[in-house]
Formats: C-alpha cells, sequence, structure tokens
C-alpha cells in the first residue's frame, strides 16, 4: 500500500492494482509517501518523480522535510518504539521506519529510472547536465566529463534561495562541505538558480568528486540518513539539527559551546576547501594582503572593523530597532590597541614608533553602507578595507550620473507617454533585500519591498542585474577575506558576515581575542540560529 503524508488512510493505493510504472502518474509532484505492502510495519521514502526538473524549488525542498517530520511522528505513534525526530543530533541518525530510494526501486516499489536520462538524472539545468555539457564548475576545471560511476554517497548544495544575502549561504555550504567530509560523501555544488550568478564567477572550483552524481530521483532534502542528501538553505533545520542555536539558551552551559564548536569546526573544514577567490579577485586581494604583511612583519598591528547595518539589527536588546553605535565599534578597536602600547616597553610582538612610542597600527574598515567611511568615528582614523569594489551612496552615483529628473515633453509629444527614468537608488543606510532585487530591475526591487517577489521568478535575471548583483557578492567577499587576515577583528555576531570572519580567524583565535563581538545580545562565536 502507499499513502500520503498528511494522513495514513487519505489516500491508499494498492501496488497489486497499479503497475509500478504507472505510479509516476499517480506521483505527480514530489512527496513522502508511506509503503505498507510486504512489510510487518509501514516505511516511507520520498517518491520524486522522474519528470522532475533538478534541483526543485526551495519551499518545495522545505515542504518535503516538514512532511516527513509528520510521518515519523505519525508512524512513531502507531508503533511502541523508535525516534520520531528526523532532525537528527550526533548521536540519532536516524528516521523512523525509512527506506531509501534506491532500496524502493531494487524491490519494486517506486518506479525505476527507465531512460538514459533518467538513470542519469540529466536535465535542462542543475549539477548534472553541467556535468554533462562539460559546464560543471568542479568538471571544467578538469576539462573532461566525469564518466565513472554513480557515487555510492553524496551530497548536493543548491546555492538557490530566497535570501538576498550572501553571508548565510556562505556559511551553510562551508557546514555541508564539511559534513560531506565526515560522512564519506562526494560533495556537489549546484548554482543553476542562484541570484548572484555562476560560482565560478567567484571562487575557484571546489574539489572534484571522483564519480558522478546521482539520478534526480534519489536526491533527497531529508532524511539525513538518505545515501543522496540535497541541502538548502530552507531544510538547515533538518540537516544541522541541534548544531542551530537558540538566544534563549544559556551560553555558559557546556554542552551549548560544545555544540558551538562542533558546527565551527564543520564550518572551518568547508573554510578551508573552498573560499579562495576566482582569478578576477584574487591577485588584487594578494598584493592588498601584501600590503598588510609589511605592517605585520614590522611588528606593527592591523585591526578589521565590520560594521552591518541595512535590513539586519543586532541581538542586544536595545539596539535591536536601531544598530549598535559607531563609537562602540572605535572603542573597541582602540582598547585593542591600548592593550598593545602596554607592551611595548616589553619584549612584544607590536612595534613602536621612534617618535611617538605607539604601535603601528592599521585600522581597517568593511561596511555594507558606504556613509560608515565618513563618520566622525571613521574618517580620520580608518582605511577601506579593499577599494577594488566599492558599494556607492546615492549622492556618489549622482556626482558620476546626474539624475534627469522629470524630462519636459516635446513640442510634438504626447505628455502621456513621457519615458520614466529610475532615479539613482545607492546604498547608503546599508544592504536591504529591496535594493538587491531591484538592481537593474527597479519593479523587481518594488515587488520585493512589498513582500510579493516570486521565488523563481520565470525569466532569469537581465544581464544588468546580473552584472551589479556579481559586483556586490565580489566586493563582499574581498572584504572578508580583508578584515580576516587582520590581527584582530570587531564586529556584530548577530551579522552572518561576523561570524563568517570567526571561522577565518580559527577557533583558538576566537579564545585569544583576535575575534571580538559588539553585540551584547549573544556572548561568544554562533554559527546557524533559528529564525535567523
Amino acid at each position: 500500500m502507499l499513502s500520503s503524508p498528511t494522513s495514513l488512510n487519505l489516500i491508499s493505493l494498492n501496488l497489486h492494482e497499479y503497475n509500478i510504472a504507472g505510479l509516476e502518474a499517480v506521483l505527480q509532484d514530489p512527496s513522502p509517501v508511506v509503503l505498507t505492502h510486504s512489510y510487518p510495519e509501514p516505511k516511507w521514502t520520498v517518491a520524486i518523480p522522474q519528470s522532475a526538473k533538478f534541483p526543485l524549488k526551495p519551499s518545495q525542498y522545505a515542504q518535503i522535510c516538514a512532511q516527513s517530520e509528520d510521518i515519523v511522528q505519525q508512524l512513531h505513534a502507531s508503533t511502541s518504539h523508535g525516534h520520531f525526530r528526523i532532525s537528527p543530533s550526533s548521536s540519532e541518525r536516524t528516521a523512523t521506519g525509512f527506506l531509501d530510494v534506491q532500496e524502493a526501486h531494487d524491490q519494486g516499489l517506486l518506479p525505476s529510472p527507465t531512460s538514459e536520462e533518467g538513470q542519469l538524472g540529466a536535465e535542462p539545468v542543475g549539477v548534472q547536465e553541467a556535468v554533462r555539457a562539460h559546464k560543471n564548475i568542479q568538471a571544467q576545471a578538469y576539462g573532461r566529463p566525469m564518466e565513472s560511476d554513480v557515487c555510492e554517497r553524496s551530497l548536493i548544495f543548491t546555492m538557490e534561495t530566497a535570501d538576498a544575502g550572501l553571508g548565510k549561504t556562505l556559511l551553510g555550504l562551508w557546514m555541508a562541505f564539511g559534513l560531506a567530509r565526515e560522512e564519506g560523501r562526494a560533495f556537489f555544488i549546484d548554482d543553476s538558480n542562484w541570484a548572484y550568478g555562476e560560482y565560478r564567477t567567484f571562487f575557484e572550483p571546489p574539489p572534484m568528486p571522483s564519480c558522478r552524481p546521482p539520478p534526480v530521483t534519489q536526491r533527497l532534502p531529508c532524511p539525513r540518513q538518505t545515501r543522496h542528501l540535497v541541502i538548502s538553505t530552507t531544510t538547515y533545520q533538518w540537516v544541522f539539527g541541534d548544531l542551530i542555536e537558540s538566544l534563549s539558551h544559556d551560553r555558559r552551559l557546556h554542552n551549548q559551546i560544545n555544540r558551538q564548536h562542533r558546527a565551527f569546526s564543520l564550518a572551518r573544514v568547508g573554510h578551508d576547501a573552498l573560499f579562495r577567490l576566482a582569478d578576477a579577485d584574487a591577485e588584487y586581494l594578494s598584493g592588498r594582503l601584501s600590503d598588510l604583511q609589511t605592517t605585520l612583519s614590522q611588528g606593527g598591528l592591523s585591526i578589521g572593523i565590520h560594521v552591518r547595518r541595512g535590513d539586519r539589527h543586532p541581538w542586544e536588546r536595545q539596539y535591536s530597532d536601531s544598530y549598535i553605535p559607531h563609537s562602540t565599534y572605535s572603542s573597541t578597536a582602540q582598547a585593542l590597541i591600548t592593550d598593545a602600547m602596554a607592551s611595548v616597553n616589553n619584549t612584544g610582538p607590536i612595534a613602536a614608533t621612534p617618535k611617538t612610542h605607539e604601535p603601528q597600527a592599521k585600522i581597517l574598515l568593511a561596511s555594507d553602507d558606504p556613509e560608515t567611511h565618513l563618520t566622525p568615528e571613521f574618517s580620520s582614523t580608518t582605511e577601506r578595507a579593499q577599494s577594488q569594489i566599492l558599494l556607492a551612496s546615492k549622492a556618489t552615483l549622482d556626482a558620476a550620473l546626474p539624475d534627469p529628473g522629470p524630462q519636459a515633453p516635446k513640442p510634438d509629444q504626447d505628455p502621456a507617454f513621457i519615458k520614466f527614468v529610475e532615479p539613482n537608488v545607492g546604498w547608503e543606510g546599508g544592504f536591504f533585500a529591496s535594493i538587491f532585487w531591484g538592481l537593474g530591475n527597479a519593479a523587481e526591487g518594488r515587488a520585493a519591498a512589498r513582500g510579493l517577489r516570486e521565488e523563481r521568478p520565470t525569466h532569469a535575471p537581465n544581464e544588468e542585474s546580473l552584472r551589479l548583483r556579481e559586483y556586490v557578492g565580489r566586493a563582499y567577499l574581498l572584504d572578508l577575506k580583508v578584515l580576516g587576515s587582520t590581527s584582530s577583528v570587531v564586529c556584530g555576531v548577530s551579522s552572518f558576515g561576523c561570524r563568517i570572519l570567526g571561522v577565518m580567524k580559527g577557533w583558538d583565535e576566537i579564545e585569544k581575542g583576535g575575534w571580538n563581538n559588539v553585540d551584547g545580545g549573544y556572548t561568544g562565536w554562533v554559527g546557524l540560529v533559528e529564525d535567523d
């Protein structure tokens, strides 16, 4: 018997009455199903039609996992044993009654791929098509398609997300890679619907697996134990389980600290393997870091400050509707310099200049708000982390490309058909999702501001939108790369950029004071957070 996830008795199909091939017509949408045929106790799996295009929408992956959790709870209630959670802790990695798709195929409980495309998982977009067409971000580095067998176990991270920001995706990508390495899974990245464009625009190709991705029907978002796992930003809670932090927890609890240490360790593995910028920015970065190294080699000190504004607000209650004051960042940085000065007369790592007897110190600033650099707290004491790509304010844009404003109709022109020219929009105030989605497409930005943006718009981003989004992403990554190379970092942990900087610095450096959080709503480093 086969039934739907909503109720074990809502839809019931006798497998003797329907031939297996006919089930493909019944299962039109990806969904978990309960299998009661030939088993003393019900089992369940996830049925994805061969006609489905990979990747599914992020919301579909989340729906499958939520429905799967309902199934597990119902099966748990109908039996006298078993676990009911599919978001596993480190010691609980199984879901009650789950039957892997390959086993369901082998036992004739689900239709097996019949065509070469179905077996290989080829589709117009996604990992497999790109691999076979020599366009996969991994295969291209080797200049050959993947001709080996299907992987025994794999993990595919899909970059598509409804989030305009890059940080949550980047942190989850690193943790996913660490998880794949820990569980012995081949690791693949799908960038086919990523809002920022192609992965290789920003990064070097990731390590190349020696096997092929599985058929589309076997790529499941949950449970964690499935042979071929797909991770999306919408499925973090089911994949990473208790590694996701709650701000209501007491940070002093030993298990809380251990949990974050494990999340950090996974992210660090991914960082070490994947965070290598593409050639377009790697050359500039090398020169910029060389300048910093000169300061450090002379015994100096470099401090990085990361200020997040825009639509990301602090966790500290008194600033939760506004932002952490600039003075908090600057005073923390000055305190680090003061501490360094205290060691000048000793044989310490910080060198003093002959005239002032103060340590040579550089304070580098990065912010999503370009006007932060002009504030009294920073204008005379800091320099930009990088100047390769800068976010511009409206004033800067207007100076370079004046706003034409309302245009008077020509003598022979119907006033009703005057061309409307969108005014310049800058980044003053910081990064807002609606501004990002509106880059090169003001209508989409207005839809996003009203909460009406489609999850996966029918039309791909136009060339101008994609070009501007790429600049935003590259600027963000360069800022992180430079700040992460300084002696110490000052930032607010409520921002993903700050958490990423912690991963870059390393756990030992965090404990030694190389990473300094100024958001009083949480103490210490944290990775993924509930409702983040």
